[in-house]
């Protein structure tokens, strides 16, 4: 009887488990905002999103030259924008901007918008930073009103803000869930057990197989995420595809580290088994 018991909750405790390592990673990188920043942050650094920056804060201000008083700008707008706009993304000043750009594109995703927006295009507002650049090149140029918008993915994509709302909260529900009765079925198939070593063996098992789920896991995010931007621009969906890429490796790396600790301690539950007295 114990040995079936000490079976049933190894089983539990696996099952728990697969489930609880991609659903926690998705709690605490995804859906917290402040998981998901920290996550991106070093992206900030990454110069092909710095060339994209330029490239766009430079291109939105000289879409509006027209909208300038003669004279404001002694030179063509571009080159009075660009090398300005370079200095800006390589000063202290970008990396909270950006981040702030992250928010506004969870924010989009994870809370549900306010009637009468836009459902279906996701976009980011870089008002702020076209201002800041604007202003440092032409301290006398007026403030360009906003939002200065620029999209990230349109109508037929299938998805819409506030998509992963609901989502997000039974994911987190689920994956602390799975966590305590992760936790509790191990300790209780452990104490149960016959022979513990095998138990052992079989919850390092378990965890190899939660490593392949959370790989899994990562595969499915990133190929879905790119299928959702696939209709943006080709220098906003290589940029975004940057994000998408880092989230992915971060959670790979975090199915393999599982992985590897799985594998650790079904060999120790096999030596145990073995070199030990048969209880455990």
């Amino acid at each position: 009887m114990r040995s079936f018991i000490s079976a049933v909750l190894t089983v539990l405790t696996m099952a728990a488990a697969i489930i609880a390592v991609p659903a926690v990673w998705v709690s605490e990188r995804l859906v917290n905002e402040d998981g998901f920043v920290s996550l991106v942050a070093p992206l900030a650094d990454d110069q092909q999103v710095k060339d994209y920056m330029v490239d766009e804060i430079t291109a939105q201000v000289v879409a509006r030259a027209a909208d300038f008083t003669p004279g404001t700008f002694t030179a063509p707008v571009e080159a009075v924008i660009r090398p300005v706009a370079r200095q800006y993304v390589d000063s202290d000043g970008f990396k909270p901007d950006l981040l702030n750009l992250v928010r506004q594109q969870h924010a989009w995703l994870f809370t549900e918008p306010a009637p009468g927006t836009d459902r279906t295009e996701m976009q980011f507002d870089i008002t702020g930073m076209v201002n800041r650049v604007l202003h440092e090149s032409v301290p006398r140029a007026p403030t360009i009103t906003g939002p200065i918008v620029v999209p990230l993915s349109s109508g037929g994509t299938g998805l819409e803000a506030g998509a992963y709302e609901r989502a997000g909260r039974q994911i987190t529900a689920w994956a602390w869930g799975a966590v305590i009765v992760a936790i509790l079925a191990a300790i209780g198939a452990l104490l149960i057990a016959v022979r513990r070593g095998t138990v052992l063996a079989w919850l390092g098992g378990g965890l190899v197989l939660s490593g392949v789920s959370a790989w899994a896991v990562a595969q499915y995010l990133s190929t879905r995420a790119k299928d959702h931007i696939s209709t943006a621009e080709d220098s906003s969906r290589e940029v975004a595809e940057l994000f998408i890429d880092r989230c992915a490796d971060d959670l790979t790396q975090l199915a393999l580290i599982v992985g590897a600790v799985g594998a650790v301690i079904a060999v120790v539950g096999v030596v145990l088994r073995m070199a030990l007295p048969r209880h455990f």
